[in-house]
């Protein structure tokens, strides 16, 4: 049975996906980390699954990981890029604070970040 499949990779801790596209499927594809109901799938295992393929074959999911990762990676770039700047914005602050004893309004601080 394919729910029983999922389950044993799940308690291996391994992330299990599961393609489908019958009644039969439904539950396997509900129970995986990553359902995927194909084209031509049954209303059940549409509802059921993450992912609905709109086109014939597996051909989608790879190109739907390849752009994942990108966007992944474009998110964990800004990410990093602002908390550097954050760092950046705090060190210059920090100095001009306690060297030259300036004051700075709140609103400076606002803005720049």
């Amino acid at each position: 049975d394919k729910l029983e499949i999922v389950k044993s990779l799940q308690r291996q801790g391994l992330v299990s996906a599961m393609t489908g596209d019958g009644v039969n499927d439904a539950p396997a594809l509900k129970q995986a980390h990553i359902g995927i109901a194909v084209e031509g799938s049954t209303d059940a295992a549409r509802s059921a699954a993450d992912i609905v393929l709109t086109t014939e074959g597996l051909a989608p999911i790879f190109t739907a990981v390849l752009e994942s990762r990108k966007i992944f990676q474009r998110v964990n770039s800004y990410v990093l890029y602002r908390i550097s700047a954050t760092i950046q914005i705090v060190l210059v602050l920090s100095l001009l604070i306690f060297t030259v004893n300036q004051t700075i309004k709140a609103l400076y601080i606002i803005l720049l970040a």
